[in-house]
């Protein structure tokens, strides 16, 4: 009996008809359809929910400019002619005697010593000095006259950074750059310079409207007349 139950229902599970999940394609592609408009739904609500960015306000300033009509920088360079004007003339007192020391060794030039001479020799030797020294003090004042114009550079910069900074807190400007558009590219110029010509530039294009270079100039030289400025 078992035998014949046994042999019935393997009959049964065998004479059974399989079941196949088939799936179109027309059902594939809408369910990943759904699924990309979900998310798109999602990011645009994301995106509506983020507050947008506020637009940047950006100025430019022209430097040589400002420098050319800074009136500190005019007092400050006149000062340093005046000093350079009497290093200049402790130079030109060297040289003459340079000079007249040439004329006594040279016969050329009415010179009487005769070479040879302890005085010759003498007057040889203080001529090496002093051209020793004129060219030592001459170099000299080249370093320190370049060490105080680095000097009042460096100030007057400092100055107009304040400058800038203090007018765009005033004015709203989030972006201050350096207006260099006057410089123009070289004519001729091989690869290697003019590229880096081109990409030293910082600003391709700017309006007259963003420009507060005269506004720099009116107020420091406004405080520097004032003296409310060290």
């Amino acid at each position: 009996m078992y035998d014949a139950f046994s042999q019935e229902r393997s009959n049964t599970m065998q004479s059974a008809p399989s079941l196949t999940i088939r799936v179109s394609k027309r059902t594939v592609l809408a369910t990943l359809g759904a699924v990309v408009l979900g998310a798109l739904a999602w990011q645009a609500g994301a995106n509506a929910a983020r507050p947008p960015a506020n637009p940047t306000a950006v100025a430019t300033v022209n430097l040589p400019q400002i420098l050319q009509n800074l009136e500190e920088r005019n007092v400050r360079q006149a000062s340093m002619t005046k000093a350079v004007e009497a290093r200049q003339a402790q130079l030109d007192e060297l040289t003459k005697r340079i000079e007249a020391l040439q004329m006594e060794l040279d016969p050329e030039q009415g010179g009487t010593l005769k070479p040879g001479t302890t005085e010759y020799r003498d007057k040889l030797i203080q001529l090496r000095e002093l051209q020793v020294t004129l060219d030592a003090r001459f170099k000299l004042l080249e370093q320190v006259l370049s060490f105080e114009r680095g000097s009042v550079m460096r100030d007057l910069y400092l100055k107009i950074e304040d400058a800038v900074e203090r007018i765009a807190e005033r004015d709203g400007y989030d972006v201050v750059l350096l207006d260099d558009t006057d410089f123009t590219l070289p004519q001729e110029a091989g690869q290697d310079d003019m590229n880096r010509a081109i990409l030293a530039r910082s600003v391709v294009y700017r309006h007259d409207s963003i420009d507060i270079t005269n506004q720099v100039v009116q107020l420091m030289n406004n405080e520097f007349k004032a003296g409310s400025r060290p």
